[in-house]
């Protein structure tokens, strides 16, 4: 029994694609205005590198996304004119913080564990801008921000944001957590913001007190060492 083709949806666009991502050329071409090609002259002259792959009729040329993309922005038809266009569309919606584009780029992943990350990742951001507010609206100032997302990360990540961002392979050191990393960090600052609020901390020793006295609680809780709450300061 064969398995269903799959498909990349783009739109009302279906493409063939491999199992590991690779378009179909013949069906890809099409899109861009190009229905028979030379293919060795056209995936010499823009250096086309993607392995055939079997789509039901035996191996078969392909094109990795990245060169579709390349491809529509150098190929001069009507169609490859209309996929820049869209193109200019995306980038617009991108630049502009869309969430709709955000979430239909999201809801096209068949992976569920890279959706729950999307879902940690804007929960702590959403956490790290509450503290912030609420730190700036307590008097704290000048390098106490950068202070408290350093207790955070050795709260959390057991090391400094440098480190995560070297050993990990990423730019932005939230790129590199995981879900459970992620929601720690928001459940931390989540906490020390309503701290500062009920207590009425104030100014950046006071701040920074509470934050790291939560952040040691919280950390003992998830080693498993005691779960009970911290003491007022």
């Amino acid at each position: 029994m064969k398995n269903a083709p799959l498909t990349l949806e783009f739109g009302t666009v279906r493409l063939p694609i491999s199992a590991d991502g690779l378009l179909l050329a013949s069906s890809a071409l099409a899109q861009l205005g190009l229905t028979d090609p030379d293919w060795n002259t056209l995936a010499a002259e823009h250096d086309l590198e993607a392995p055939a792959r079997d789509f039901g009729a035996g191996p078969e040329a392909t094109l990795s996304l990245a060169e579709f993309t390349r491809l529509a922005f150098v190929i001069d038809t009507p169609q490859a004119r209309r996929w820049r266009k869209r193109a200019q569309d995306l980038l617009t919606r991108a630049m502009s913080g869309d969430v709709k584009l955000a979430a239909q780029i999201a809801e096209r992943s068949t992976d569920p564990e890279a959706r729950r990350w999307l879902a940690s990742r804007l929960e702590s951001t959403d956490a790290r801008r509450e503290l912030m507010a609420t730190v700036a609206r307590h008097g704290g100032e000048g390098n106490v921000y950068g202070q408290l997302g350093s207790i955070s990360n050795r709260s959390v990540l057991g090391t400094d944001s440098a480190t995560i961002r070297r050993e990990r392979g990423v730019r932005a050191t939230r790129d590199g957590l995981s879900s459970t990393e992620l929601l720690r960090l928001a459940y931390l600052d989540a906490a020390t913001a309503r701290a500062i609020t009920e207590r009425g901390a104030h100014g950046n020793a006071a701040i920074l007190h509470l934050h790291e006295r939560l952040a040691r609680h919280e950390r003992r809780g998830w080693a498993g060492q005691g779960s009970g709450s911290p003491q007022a300061g």
